[in-house]
């Protein structure tokens, strides 16, 4: 039985720490086991609106926010084909996969564009930054809020500043950072934010959301981009969401579980949410720092911890995590196969499965070599 079947076959006994899927509470899996209703109501219009206002609280933001049925990189595409148009040229923030991801989808789309390269897990050098974007070349910023393959978050207010000053339009990929770490579209200047279902939002994919600022809302408006795109067209959607409609059908049960989730945030509140991460990821962090253990990025995000396994392959520490204690962490992949593993600290996890894979961690390093243990 392969690994993935075995762990669907017990579920009980695994536990996952991996950045996404990430484990999903039993009363939001429970609702994706009843019929679908028909979308096409004025009582799914109800749902429609109070999740694109929820939405707009996890965002922080009073503008506008889109629902498209797709994963991340959807939405980063349609932001792209949306709000970049042949007059101008992007600058792509690269510091790892999802950074190169936005230089692909440049390439992809045919948009004028160069990469600012960031050594993986290292600060962004805001100098350079304001050297590159003073110079009036660039109108438009990519950059991911936290690049999820090295674990690293960018200060994104201060980039945010940045933009500001010299008149950029700025898109932030915050997929696995908003729930788990703190963060002000309005207030930091952000234009197009976006996010994902099965991060720190803690729901199973399918789902991304495009948080379209002031500024993105007129361009949308003044017809100045039209994206050679039918589904993408976040025009269209803005004017069926008036209505409480999406112009294309949606996942509704994906939907009817974002709906309570979003409820369930704006109880807890979103502060608290933030919090738990946090206090997940110092637990954890905390835990192992006496080990042969060195975190990579120069500024973590709550929602990960990426672990440099120093004299110990990465992918090995991995498989043996999987096949011998039931625990999934995420392995990199490209140069940093052999020496990353990802831990991700979102989803329905507490201190006790924490602990679980602590314990593990120090067995796998005591069998390998008792002397690489500890620091």
């Amino acid at each position: 039985m392969s690994p993935a079947l075995s762990c669907t076959a017990t579920s009980t006994d695994w536990r996952q720490f991996v950045p996404g899927p990430v484990p999903i509470s039993p009363h939001l899996l429970a609702i994706g086991t009843h019929q679908l209703p028909y979308n096409r109501t004025e009582a799914f219009s109800t749902t429609t609106h109070e999740i694109l206002e929820g939405l707009k609280k996890l965002f922080r933001t009073e503008s506008q926010v889109v629902v498209l049925t797709g994963s991340g990189t959807a939405a980063m595409e349609a932001s792209v084909l949306n709000f970049i148009g042949p007059d101008d040229r992007a600058l792509a923030i690269n510091g790892g996969t999802f950074g190169q991801r936005w230089a692909d989808l440049c390439k992809a789309l045919a948009v004028n564009h160069d990469e600012l390269q960031v050594d993986l897990g290292a600060e962004l050098d805001l100098e350079s930054l304001e050297i590159a974007l003073a110079g009036g070349q660039y109108s438009v910023l990519l950059i991911n809020a936290h690049e999820t393959s090295t674990g690293h978050l960018y200060n994104i207010e201060a980039i945010g500043k940045i933009a500001r000053r010299h008149n950029v339009f700025f898109i932030v990929d915050a997929i696995s950072c908003v729930c788990a770490d703190t963060f002000e579209m309005d207030d930091w200047g952000v234009d197009v934010a976006i996010l994902s279902s099965h991060k720190a939002l803690a729901l199973p994919p399918g789902l991304s959301f495009i948080a379209l600022g002031e500024q993105a809302v007129e361009r949308l408006a003044s017809d100045r981009l039209r994206p050679k795109s039918l589904y993408f067209n976040l025009k269209n959607y803005l004017e069926n969401q008036q209505r409480g409609q999406l112009p294309y059908t949606p996942a509704i049960g994906l939907m009817l579980q974002l709906h309570v989730r979003l409820r369930d945030i704006h109880e807890q509140p979103l502060t608290t949410l933030i919090s738990q991460h946090r206090q997940r990821a110092e637990y954890f962090r905390k835990a192992i720092q006496d080990m042969a253990f060195d975190i990579l990025p120069a500024r973590s995000s709550n929602a990960i911890t990426a672990l440099s396994c120093r004299d110990l392959d990465a992918s090995e520490v991995a498989a043996e995590l999987r096949d011998r204690y039931h625990l999934i962490v995420a392995p990199s992949g490209g140069t940093l196969k052999s020496k990353i593993i990802r831990v991700s600290h979102m989803g329905a996890q507490d201190h006790a499965d924490v602990r679980r894979l602590v314990s593990a961690l120090g067995e796998i390093i005591a069998s390998s070599n008792p002397q690489n243990v500890y620091k």
